[in-house]
């Protein structure tokens, strides 16, 4: 079987990260972006999603040099956050396919902030004024790492 050609995508799908959201969008590149979700923690917000601008509906069907661009972002976004967000570390997460958690068919890679003294557990739709404020946080914590 070739899971490269794995897909879940119902017929028609209209895609949420194909859609430029600037508001959200903390760093945007040839081969990636980073968005701030509009699902967190309220005790860890800020998560962001790092996801690839060519659509790949999940990691069977992604290239090795998209790969590659994809892990680097997501250390400098972890690293990014440590630095100015208010946590103690950071959750990384990648779901692929209905079984493995994935409802969103574009891959994306999960940084989320986390807190020693604060379980996070449940997710709740983010403030859009909070998403386009840690965004801003977010870029600026980028600039100064890139």
């Amino acid at each position: 079987m070739d899971l490269s050609t794995v897909s879940h995508e119902p017929p028609g799908y209209a895609c949420p990260f194909c859609v430029i959201e600037p508001e959200f969008t903390a760093w945007r590149e040839e081969q990636v972006f980073v968005r701030i979700s509009k699902h967190w923690d309220p005790a860890g917000p800020g998560h962001a999603l790092v996801i690839p601008t060519t659509h790949y509906e999940n990691i069977y069907a992604l290239p090795d040099d998209v790969a590659a661009r994809i892990a680097r972002m997501v250390r400098l976004v972890a690293t990014a956050m440590r630095r100015r967000y208010p946590c103690d570390g950071v959750t990384v997460r990648q779901n692929n396919e209905p079984a493995g958690g994935q409802d969103v068919w574009h891959l994306h890679t999960h940084v989320a902030p986390r807190h020693s003294d604060r379980r996070n557990t449940t997710f709740t739709r983010a403030d859009d004024a909070e998403r386009a404020r840690y965004a801003i946080i977010l870029r600026r914590s980028l600039e100064a790492l890139v």
